[in-house]
């Protein structure tokens, strides 16, 4: 099994107690809120694009075994110009959500992907 797939998401990465709650070092800021909502918002897009990929492929298959019938291939066209289209959004939404993360913690700073909490 791949180590990789095995390993468990926490979405408590970053907070500030660096563990599984910000209970430990104290309650909870907005910062640590907006770091747990960046963390849910990758672990979500982890899921969607392969999802995507999943889907392009699957318009793919559908369309090379439709054996000429126009209504076949047209099913296909549109499964793969949804799944294409729903990539976009996903990589539009984040790049929106995590800009604006990064706005309301109050420290728009390089690596911007990332939000670090000053408090």
């Amino acid at each position: 099994m791949n180590p990789l797939l095995a390993q468990a998401i926490n979405i408590w990465e970053g907070t500030g107690s660096g563990g599984t709650t910000c209970n430990v070092a104290g309650p909870c800021t907005f910062c640590d809120g907006l770091v747990v909502a960046s963390n849910i918002l990758t672990l979500l897009f982890q899921i969607a694009i392969p999802i995507g990929i999943a889907m392009i492929v699957w318009g793919s298959i559908n369309m090379m075994i439709a054996g000429g019938s126009t209504e076949k291939v047209s099913s296909a066209k549109k499964t793969i110009t949804s799944a294409v289209v729903g990539i976009i959004i996903v990589f539009a939404a984040v790049l929106i959500l995590k800009t604006l993360f990064q706005l309301l913690s109050g420290s728009p700073d390089f690596p911007w992907e990332s939000i670090i909490c000053t408090s």
